[in-house]
């Protein structure tokens, strides 16, 4: 189960048609173009990357994750994860697992 949160990041691509992007990661196979950002399945990460066809593995399906990004190409969930990373580290002046839950917990975004 995919839980989408409402200030989830998006490259350029995905802000075109978000509902396109959204079927595409619930689909049970992979497709190239869909890559996901989660909030980390443990406490040692601070943010997961899944393709699309991965979240349907049986831990990860079982968990509920909750999306904070989707990106339609490997390069631009690399950019994302960073500017992510940035958003934190302004509003914060420190990057942890616990702050980026934070960040997304309070549906905030700068």
């Amino acid at each position: 189960m995919l839980v989408w949160n409402r200030n989830m990041y998006m490259d350029e691509k995905v802000r075109k048609r978000p509902a396109k992007y959204k079927r595409l990661a619930h689909r049970k196979k992979f497709f190239r173009r869909c890559y996901c950002i989660t909030l980390p399945a443990n406490d040692n990460n601070m943010m997961d990357i899944y393709p699309s066809g991965e979240l349907w593995l049986q831990y990860e399906a079982s968990h509920g994750l909750e999306v904070i990004g989707i990106a339609s190409c490997e390069e631009s969930v690399i950019q994302l994860v960073a500017e992510i990373t940035q958003d934190i580290y302004k509003k914060y002046g420190d990057i942890s697992p616990e702050l980026v839950k934070k960040f997304f917990a309070h549906n905030e975004k700068l």
